[in-house]
């Protein structure tokens, strides 16, 4: 689903004029979109910052290939510093990485700066464009392709044709949830029906992106909730 029907999904649940189907272009930069629906637009995002955090989602996976150069400790990522690595894998060996932290390599594992092949990592600071950099030891004395697995949520979405990558459903609900208590008109009780009917969703679509494969099971719900509902902030 694209922001502009997303955002007019929303609207349409608010009953609210909805966005013209020839609006195109960024929508900071839009006269033919309201202020109001400008608000709408910044909510689904809210929404949508919040969902990817709950669950790894599989369409949020992408793979980050590094080539090593003998004798060079540091690396960029290149992807930004919203990540999670889920695998690193050496290409040239089939061994995978392991993540370990700096202090472990530097005063435990290898505190002389070892050479030989890559069998640990370890985030180091970013570069000028705050890419995340990694640390790789022992330090390669060859040349190995490293590839990084990984889940990154999507930017921000501000284009009128942008695909939602995430599943559409529980991010509408939880824009229109966020959108009835910003409205401050129901006194709450609207606004936490539609939280819950977002948790629900959010539950539904994480089962059905689980079952894709059968490590992805992990679900992240409020514990101090008695029905175990995910909990939208």
């Amino acid at each position: 689903m694209t922001y502009r029907e997303l955002i007019n999904q929303v609207l349409i649940r608010l009953r609210e004029d909805t966005i013209a189907t020839d609006w195109s272009g960024n929508i900071n930069d839009s006269s033919t979109v309201s202020a109001y629906q400008k608000v709408i637009g910044a909510l689904i995002n809210d929404s949508k910052r919040n969902i990817e955090n709950y669950h790894d989602w599989l369409n949020l996976r992408e793979t980050v290939n590094i080539s090593t150069v003998a004798g060079t400790k540091n690396y960029n990522l290149n992807s930004g510093q919203e990540l999670k690595v889920v695998d690193a894998i050496n290409n040239n060996t089939g061994i995978h990485l392991s993540q370990a932290s700096r202090v472990y390599i530097n005063t435990v594992k290898y505190p002389t700066d070892d050479t030989g092949e890559p069998l640990y990592y370890a985030f180091n600071g970013s570069d000028t464009s705050n890419n995340l950099k990694v640390d790789l030891s022992p330090v390669p004395t060859d040349v190995h392709t490293l590839s990084f697995d990984i889940i990154k949520p999507q930017d921000d979405l501000s284009t009128a044709t942008t695909v939602l990558k995430i599943p559409s459903k529980p991010v509408i609900l939880g824009a229109v949830a966020r959108a009835i208590s910003e409205r401050g008109e129901d006194g709450g009780t609207q606004s936490s029906l539609m939280a819950q009917e977002a948790s629900d969703a959010i539950k539904q679509a994480i089962m059905l992106d689980s079952g894709n494969t059968q490590y992805e099971t992990d679900w992240y719900v409020n514990e101090n909730n008695s029905h175990g509902t995910v909990n939208f902030r």
